[in-house]
């Protein structure tokens, strides 16, 4: 089981007991609306789905500080063949750095057991946030489209990013 130890996190599989403060971060809506994936009202079922998902997947990890749960990072191998990177912090970890240092450890242990990924991300247009965070990784934009957001049912804009 992967664990990754960076500065000042761990980035690791989320534990049973995390279920409530999952559902806790994830239910804020500062943070649902920079997500794709992610259910409104986000609930103790999604999150109880999410760690059988988590459990099947190697590069499914969370974000923690200080052994709390402060967010989320994985990689997902897409029908391209490339690897999508998403993550999210809770609102009260933003701007300080812990996404792009969790995004940093995720990537240096990916590369090394993946031999070289492809890895691609995309942004809602506008979230600047977030492509820094990627930017400061490596990805370079190589374009824009749209993503389907579950939280607001509804296709918003994006850039995409490839890590070069």
């Amino acid at each position: 089981m992967i664990e990754i130890k960076t500065e000042r996190l761990v980035v690791k599989k989320i534990r049973n007991s995390d279920k409530e403060r999952l559902v806790t971060l994830l239910g804020n809506s500062e943070v649902l609306k920079t997500l794709s994936n992610v259910p409104h009202p986000y609930t103790i079922n999604d999150a109880e789905k999410w760690l059988e998902i988590v459990n099947r997947h190697e590069f499914k990890l969370n974000i923690f500080l200080d052994d709390n749960l402060i967010g989320g990072v994985g990689l997902s191998l897409d029908e391209d063949e490339f690897y999508e990177l998403g993550y999210w912090l809770g609102v009260d970890y933003w701007g300080q750095g812990y996404a792009t240092e969790a995004v940093r450890g995720l990537l240096d242990c990916a590369i090394t057991k993946l031999q070289s990924p492809k890895i691609k991300a995309n942004v809602y247009k506008g979230n600047t946030a977030s492509e820094n965070v990627l930017e400061k990784n490596g990805f370079k934009k190589v374009g824009e489209g749209e993503v389907f957001s579950l939280s607001r049912q509804e296709t918003i804009p994006c850039v995409k990013l490839i890590l070069e």
